[in-house]
């Protein structure tokens, strides 16, 4: 890693009019001179780094960084021909990277790091909600107006030509979030069918990953051109599994329809689902994995443990009827024809816009 703290290495023979003495019996005939430099230890620096040790501070790179050059004689272990050679290069990264603040202006540097990372973070989540609820009203007042014929004729494209458009638009505005947060509202509108905004959002998948792309270009290291790589090829399968079988694509529509109709019931429904999705089914994975590392035979009694779990779950929620005890059969269907209903207006009024 270009971060990685660099390890020290100690040398045979390093000069004496420059260098404090190494063994100990030199040290006590010989006492401490301040003006000598510590030469018990040096550090080999990849190109890299030392890149980026000079682009947090020049003028500290250039005044505190000391140079091998005259002063380690006999190295145990050279340094590679690509790497720069630096007496103190460990004590420079813990000052400059591990203890050096990281917010270092602005109205939050007086709190520290952990306290101005939190009055930061909560000011731009309300920013961003605010600016969310401000994107639904504006969206609300413009496409129920004139853009409402335009929205509808769009939802007569082939569904590829709905994938393109997703991942052009993407690419222009360089964010899959503007793109979802813009297309959401208008399906709750009921200006987009659940059917097309699916094929957009997975072009917006594939359009967000030219950003990271770019960004991987600009550095053109190999690991920031294989993380963009795989970035890209996970969305562009992701898309191949989920996309060109109507037998597959009816799996996230009919998850989404189903989750919609939960959260139409149960205001707590999409906050359950962000815990569960984003924190609770990755921190298990996690744990597992750990769990596997340390004992493999733990790793598969606890992995069992949750199939099982997971597995009786599925039986009572489904053939048992645990599903109607959260939400009655004749709710589900009532929400299922709204839902049709809803997709057959949009069509019918593609028809008489054509």
């Amino acid at each position: 890693m270009s971060w990685g703290a660099p390890t020290a290495v100690a040398p045979a023979e390093v000069n004496s009019t420059s260098c404090r003495p190494l063994s100990s019996q030199s040290r006590v005939a010989h006492p401490l001179d301040r003006s000598l430099a510590d030469c018990s230890r040096f550090y080999c620096v990849s190109h890299e780094l030392d890149h980026n040790f000079k682009k947090i501070s020049e003028s500290a790179y250039k005044a505190e960084l000391v140079g091998c050059d005259g002063h380690i004689l006999a190295p145990l272990q050279t340094c590679p021909s690509n790497e720069h050679c630096y007496l103190n290069a460990g004590a420079y990264f813990h000052h400059n990277v591990e203890a050096r603040p990281i917010i270092k202006g602005g109205f939050a540097a007086g709190a520290g790091d952990l306290g101005g990372g939190i009055v930061a973070l909560v000011l731009a989540l309300t920013v961003l909600v605010g600016g969310l609820f401000g994107l639904v009203r504006l969206l609300h007042m413009l496409f129920m107006r004139k853009a409402k014929g335009v929205i509808v004729k769009a939802t007569k494209f082939n569904d590829y030509v709905a994938l393109l458009i997703g991942l052009v638009v993407t690419v222009s505005v360089q964010s899959s979030s503007v793109v979802t947060s813009a297309l959401t509202p208008l399906c709750g509108l009921g200006l987009l069918p659940l059917v097309k905004m699916l094929p957009m959002t997975l072009g917006a998948n594939i359009g967000t990953t030219v950003t990271a792309l770019l960004a991987a270009l600009s550095i053109f290291t190999h690991d920031a051109i294989h993380i963009a790589l795989c970035h890209l090829f996970f969305n562009i399968f992701g898309v191949l599994i989920w996309f060109p079988l109507p037998a597959m694509r009816r799996v996230p529509l009919g998850a989404a329809s189903l989750l919609g109709l939960y959260a139409s019931y149960y205001r707590a429904v999409p906050s359950c689902y962000i815990l569960v999705a984003f924190v609770l089914l990755p921190g298990t994975c996690l744990g597992v994995s750990s769990i596997f590392g340390a004992d493999l035979v733990a790793g598969v009694v606890v992995s069992l443990v949750i199939l099982g779990i997971f597995g009786a779950f599925e039986f009572w929620w489904i053939h048992r009827g645990g599903c109607y005890m959260v939400l009655s059969r004749d709710a589900r269907e009532e929400g299922k024809r709204r839902l049709e209903t809803a997709d057959r207006r949009i069509r019918g009024e593609s028809a008489e816009g054509a």
